[in-house]
C-alpha cells in the first residue's frame, strides 16, 4: 500500500515500499506541470523519474522523531523501532513544515477546530506524555515531530492552550522539563533570548507556569498568517534533508554536515546568500560562546518558499556545556577542532578558509557577539527570577560566556603578538 505525499493538502506525489521494503519516492504528474511547483526537498529535485532509497529515505526518516521518543512511540503503537515506513503510515498526518503523509486510499482532513485545555487537563496531560509520547496512537492524532524531546503541537492565543483537531494547524511547540535535566527549559528560553539579542532571526518563546509546572513556548518558524489572520504551514526542511543525510547520522563526526557543507549549501540555493552566510556565521559564533555542543545539521532548517529557499529561524539553542554529563565536543567542528579547549584563533582562520568566508568578517563577528552577550546576559537573566532553578542556570550559562569569550581574546591577542 502506498503513501500519498501532499503539501499543504495538495497532493505532491506517492511513496511506497518495493519488494526489498526500500523507499521508493515519485512526484506526481500533476504536480510537476503546476505552476510555482516546489521540490518536496533540495535532495529531491522535480522529476518524472522516481528517486530509489538511497535518495528518498533521507528525507522522511528525517521527519520522524529519535532516540527513546521515537522507540516509546513505536511501542505504544506496536511497530517495529526501525520500521520508518510504518511510523510514518500511522503518524505522518501532521508533519514539519506542511508535509503530510496518509495512506493512498485516505483523504486528507480539510477541516478542523482547537479543543481548549484547562489548566488541570494541560497538567495530567503534560504528566502522561512520558506514557503517551506526541499523543500517538490517540483517536484522529497523527503528529511527528522530529528530535529526541518529549513536545506536543499546540494552538496558544498568549492566553489559552489548544489542542488543535483535523487540518488545523498549530502554532507553537510545547516542552516541559527534560526529567533528567530539570532547568531544560529556562536554559533554552534563557539562550533564544540572547540570541534575538545578539541578532539572530529566532521565533518568540514564552514560559507559563501551570499548577507548579513550568512550560516552554516556541513559536513555530513554519507558520505565518495571511491577510485574513488565518495560519497556514509553510514548507521548510533541515539541512540533514537537503543534503541527503539520514538522522542516524546528523553529527559530523559520524558524517553528517560539516559547517563547510552548511555554508555551501546556503551559498548554492539561498535566495539571499550574503544575508543568510551571515546569520550562519552568527549562529556557529553565538553557539560556541553559549557551550551549545549540540548544534547540529537536523537544527538548521531552510524555507522552501516558492521564491526560492531561503535559510530559516533558528531554534533548539541552548547550552549544553553547563551539564558535566553531555559531550562537550561539537556537533560541527570548527576549523577542523571539536575539543573546545584547542579551539583558538587559527581555528577560526581555518573555519574562514573551510567555509569561504572572509576571515576578517570572523574576527568582527567573534568580537561583536561576545560583546553584545557580555552585556546583555546580565540583563535578560533579570527575567529568569521564577525559581531558584532559574537563576542558578542563567548564572552558569554567563560563566560559559565569560570563560570562552577569554579565551578568544586572549587567542587572538597571542595571534596578534606573534605577527608584531
Amino acid at each position: 500500500m502506498a503513501l500519498t505525499v501532499y503539501l499543504n493538502n495538495e497532493k505532491l506525489g506517492t511513496l511506497q515500499l518495493d519488494d526489498r521494503r526500500r523507499f521508493i519516492f515519485q512526484y506526481d504528474a500533476a504536480w510537476l506541470t503546476r505552476p510555482g511547483a516546489v521540490p518536496l526537498s533540495l535532495a529531491l529535485p522535480l522529476r518524472a523519474e522516481p528517486y530509489i532509497d538511497d535518495s528518498a529515505r533521507p528525507f522522511f526518516s528525517n521527519l520522524l522523531p529519535e532516540a527513546q521518543l521515537r522507540e516509546a512511540i513505536a511501542r505504544k503503537l506496536g511497530i517495529s523501532e526501525t520500521n520508518d515506513y510504518g511510523l510514518l503510515e500511522a503518524i505522518g498526518g501532521e508533519c514539519a513544515g506542511a508535509v503530510s503523509l496518509f495512506p493512498e486510499e485516505a483523504e486528507p482532513v480539510t477541516d478542523g477546530d482547537y479543543q481548549a485545555l484547562d489548566k488541570q487537563v494541560l497538567h495530567d496531560l503534560i504528566e502522561q506524555l512520558p506514557r503517551r509520547p506526541m499523543l500517538a496512537g490517540e483517536g484522529e492524532m497523527r503528529l511527528s515531530l522530529a528530535g529526541v524531546q518529549n513536545k506536543l503541537p499546540v494552538y496558544f492565543d498568549g492566553q489559552t492552550i489548544s489542542l488543535p483537531r483535523g487540518a488545523s494547524p498549530s502554532s507553537h511547540i510545547l516542552k516541559p522539563a527534560i526529567r533528567e535535566y530539570p532547568n531544560s527549559i529556562f536554559n533554552e528560553a534563557y539562550c533564544m533570548r540572547l540570541a534575538q539579542a545578539v541578532g539572530l532571526n529566532v521565533p518568540k518563546v514564552t514560559l507559563i507556569e501551570n499548577q507548579g509546572q513550568w512550560l516552554y513556548l516556541v513559536g513555530r518558524y513554519d507558520r505565518e498568517r495571511d491577510s485574513a489572520g488565518n495560519l497556514y504551514r509553510l514548507h521548510q526542511e533541515d539541512f540533514c534533508q537537503a543534503l541527503g543525510i539520514l538522522p542516524e547520522t546528523k553529527y559530523e563526526k559520524e558524517g553528517g554536515p560539516s559547517l563547510a557543507d552548511c555554508f555551501d549549501l546556503i551559498k548554492k540555493y539561498s535566495i539571499q546568500p550574503a544575508a543568510d552566510q551571515l546569520q550562519l556565521l552568527n549562529w556557529v559564533v553565538f553557539n560556541y560562546l553559549i557551550g551549545n555542543a549540540d548544534a547540529h545539521g537536523k537544527n538548521v532548517s531552510l524555507l522552501l518558499t516558492q521564491l526560492g529557499p531561503r535559510l530559516a529561524p533558528f531554534y533548539d539553542l541552548m547550552s549544553t556545556a553547563i551539564y558535566p554529563g553531555l559531550s562537550e565536543r561539537p556537533a560541527m567542528k570548527i576549523g577542523g577542532e571539536d575539543r573546545p579547549q584547542w579551539i583558538i584563533a587559527r581555528s577560526w582562520e581555518k573555519l574562514a578558509a573551510d567555509c569561504g568566508i572572509g576571515f576578517k568578517l570572523v574576527k568582527q563577528t567573534l568580537k561583536k557577539v561576545s560583546r553584545t552577550l557580555q552585556e546583555e546576559a546580565p540583563v535578560f537573566a533579570q527575567q529568569f527570577e521564577q525559581t531558584q532553578q532559574a537563576r542558578e542556570v542563567t548564572t552558569a550559562i554567563q560563566q560559559v560566556i565569560a570563560q570562552r569569550t577569554r579565551k578568544i581574546e586572549s587567542g587572538f591577542d597571542a595571534a596578534a603578538r606573534r605577527q608584531d
